[in-house]
């Protein structure tokens, strides 16, 4: 070891003893005292010094060259240092540039020299002193140098933290942080940018915005801009779509505002780029999911009521057995595709991909579109078999229209038992009372008529007669159509006028079992009403009751 180097170990080890012993005692509760280190090869003005700097109220530590300055530096970490330019063993230029070099050139050195010719002070800039002072040393001269550079160290400080405190926010945050200037080329990028979009901050900068955004978007970002830095809008947040270097379409929310110079000058926009990408997403597949939930849902009350209706209608002939047996059918299959597709959804929907998750909707849809068509065509059949009944009354002669229909009853038989032996049962029509005149839908009344008539003669035995009453009263009239047929059961009158349904004892006599339920809507829409009675080998009667007016 030189001589050199065993002295500097010694002083090391004398500073940390220092370091630990005596000045311990004194700084332990002076955290925020500041710390000056002197660096003086002459006793007699480094006791000066530190007697100065006491009065300031610093905390002090001394050392008699440079090489011990360089050494006492990382122990005592100190807010300044107070070095003499010409010391032994290394002289104060040499040692400020090596503390420099050593901290970064963040350490606050105030020179002491006896040269003031501009050489020395080019030297002691060079080497990287905060300020100087000359000998003589003028004490108030001093302690205003080492305030103002005190000072104006500690605004360093702070400024540098928050500087630090910003960068790592900026740098850390996943939202990119742009700024551009007039022309729209980008002048600062975080790298969430490079997260965000694939392309490198480095490549990126200088290049105009424009070259990102999707195509069908950039008009709307130019208008945005345009009013930005015209004046027109001190900020703005909205929407639009970005293309990633992988050439993916992304969704940006966009909060920018303009950059105002010292000036107040725009020089730029200023903002920030949020990816909502998968927000929008998820927020359109929720919105889908609802819909559809809610059609399913809809859907499959619809059918509740359908399947209870034809379910209480156990009974009923041909033509309604087709119906139950279509309709059981048709929505077993697009119900178990709906089912099973929400079940998959509810319980692995969050891990599948959306194109996944979207296959699943749209069989969900399609099911749902199947559905819905067949329920249209069981309502249009519906429709059709009450003839869309409307009412539409008009002052009609009574016992003419009732004649009409017999005698059209009459020759329907005639025709359809032409050189046959004709013994259908006969309609005997009888008048009671003078007013004849009545307001009510014609094709209605026919058709409530015709089909009672019908179902009488249809029902009777040959030989047989059908009444046929027209009576009217004051306020009402009334039309009694009674046959000598085979009856209806008591137990299954109050379910004749049901659709579809037809009495268990009418064997192999065709029919549909609408002709009653018609007949009862053409009534009500007349404010009417229709009772029976009857009795199974007997006969049944059946009356009608309708207001003249």
């Amino acid at each position: 070891m030189s001589p050199i180097e065993f002295q500097s170990e010694t002083v090391k080890e004398s500073i940390a003893n220092k370091r630990s012993g005596s000045l311990s005692m004194t700084t332990s509760d002076n955290q925020n005292v500041p710390f000056i280190l002197i660096a003086d090869d002459d006793q007699f003005t480094r006791m000066m010094l530190r007697q100065l700097m006491e009065q300031e109220g610093y905390q002090v530590a001394e050392v008699e060259n440079g090489e011990q300055c360089l050494a006492a530096y990382p122990v005592y970490k100190p807010d300044m240092v107070l070095l003499d330019a010409m010391m032994p063993v290394m002289d104060g230029f040499t040692c400020c540039a090596k503390l420099q070099s050593l901290t970064g050139g963040r350490t606050p050195v105030l020179m002491i020299t006896g040269l003031n010719d501009q050489a020395s002070v080019d030297w002691a800039f060079e080497a990287g002193t905060t300020d100087f002072v000359t000998k003589p040393i003028h004490p108030p001269v001093l302690r205003q140098r080492v305030r103002r550079i005190l000072k104006a160290s500690w605004a360093e400080k702070a400024l540098r933290k928050s500087e630090e405190k910003y960068r790592s926010v900026v740098e850390n945050v996943k939202e990119v942080i742009f700024q551009t200037d007039v022309a729209g080329n980008w002048t600062f990028l975080n790298p969430a940018w490079t997260m965000l979009t694939g392309f490198a901050v480095e490549e990126s900068l200088g290049t105009n915005f424009l070259n990102y955004v999707y195509p069908d978007d950039q008009k709307l970002h130019q208008e945005l801009w345009r009013l930005l830095l015209g004046g027109q809008k001190a900020s703005c947040r909205y929407e639009l779509r970005y293309v990633t270097k992988a050439q993916q379409c992304r969704w940006m929310e966009i909060h920018a505002h303009p950059t105002l110079g010292l000036d107040n000058a725009v020089t730029g926009i200023s903002g920030m780029l949020r990816d909502i990408t998968e927000t929008i997403y998820t927020q359109a597949l929720e919105k889908e999911k609802v819909r559809l939930e809610t059609e399913v849902i809809e859907r499959k009350r619809t059918e509740e009521i359908i399947r209870s209706a034809l379910e209480t209608e156990k009974e009923l002939g041909e033509l309604k057995s087709l119906i139950i047996t279509t309709i059981s059918h048709e929505f077993r299959t697009p119900l178990t595709a709906i089912l099973g597709s929400a079940e998959l959804l509810r319980h692995y929907g969050k891990t599948w991909s959306d194109e996944k998750r979207l296959k699943h909707f749209q069989r969900i849809d399609e099911s749902v579109q199947h559905m819905t068509q067949l329920l249209n065509d069981v309502i249009l059949m519906g429709e059709v078999e009450a003839g869309q009944l409307q009412c539409n009354p008009t002052q009609l002669d009574l016992e003419k229209l009732c004649r009409e229909i017999v005698e059209e009853l009459q020759l329907s038989l005639e025709s359809k038992q032409e050189g046959q032996e004709n013994n259908a049962p006969g309609i005997d029509f009888l008048v009671r009372g003078n007013v004849t005149q009545a307001n009510a839908d014609e094709k209605l009344l026919r058709q409530v008529l015709t089909n009672l008539l019908s179902n009488a003669k249809k029902f009777s035995s040959q030989g047989t007669i059908v009444r046929f009453h027209l009576v009217c009263q004051e306020g009402q009239v009334i039309f009694r159509i009674q046959d000598e047929g085979i009856g209806i059961p008591s137990a299954e009158q109050e379910r004749v006028f049901e659709s579809f349904y037809r009495a268990s004892n009418v064997g192999t006599i065709p029919g549909t079992g609408l002709g009653l339920a018609i007949a009862k809507k053409c009534i009500d829409l007349h404010q009417g009403q229709i009772a029976l009675e009857s009795k199974v080998g007997v006969g049944t009667t059946f009356t009608v009751k309708l207001p003249l007016t």
